[in-house]
């Protein structure tokens, strides 16, 4: 006779931190971090009771996780463990249950030529801000305008304040 739950001698708990946009759409892999705990304990196989409790294997610590610079999109926000723009590392005991880290992008303003009255200019391009290689929260500074003819800029470059906008 064996008790209720005898058998949870072992615990696996998963730590996933996963990339998406503005929709919930996948815009980077995953990362799943998984520690494993394991349990001992002297159990009277007359009873069915345990004679001790038991003893969980020590608390592991799962590493920080660096967010990567995704071209076209800028980082919003992690919903947890957040150091910065990045996940922190953190200590997991067998009292923890799997959870994911939610890391949100949001795709990049463009530059939208306009004529001296403000409309835009039909048929041109719209570049879109490329992220900053350093920095996946921030666009790309004095991004330089397209170049249109018949026309000259009245700003060269842009960097835009919000860089999910369009300037």
């Amino acid at each position: 006779k064996y008790p209720a739950g005898s058998d949870q001698v072992t615990k696996n708990v998963t730590r996933t931190v996963q990339y998406v946009d503005e929709n919930g759409n996948k815009v980077s892999e995953s990362v799943e971090q998984t520690v494993n705990f394991t349990a001992e304990g002297i159990l009277d196989k007359v009873t069915g009771q345990w004679t001790t409790p038991l003893t969980w294997s020590i608390d592991q610590t799962v590493s920080a996780v660096k967010s990567p610079v995704i071209d076209g999109y800028h980082l919003v926000n992690v919903d947890r463990d957040a150091a910065g723009n990045d996940v922190k590392g953190v200590t997991l005991t067998h009292d923890d249950n799997s959870y994911t880290v939610t890391v949100k992008y949001a795709k990049n303003g463009k530059i939208i030529p306009v004529d001296p009255s403000g409309k835009p200019i039909p048929n041109v391009p719209t570049p879109q801000y490329p992220t900053d290689p350093s920095d996946p929260a921030k666009v790309t500074p004095n991004e330089p305008v397209p170049t249109i003819p018949g026309y000259t800029p009245e700003t060269p470059t842009v960097t835009p304040d919000k860089p999910g906008e369009d300037t």
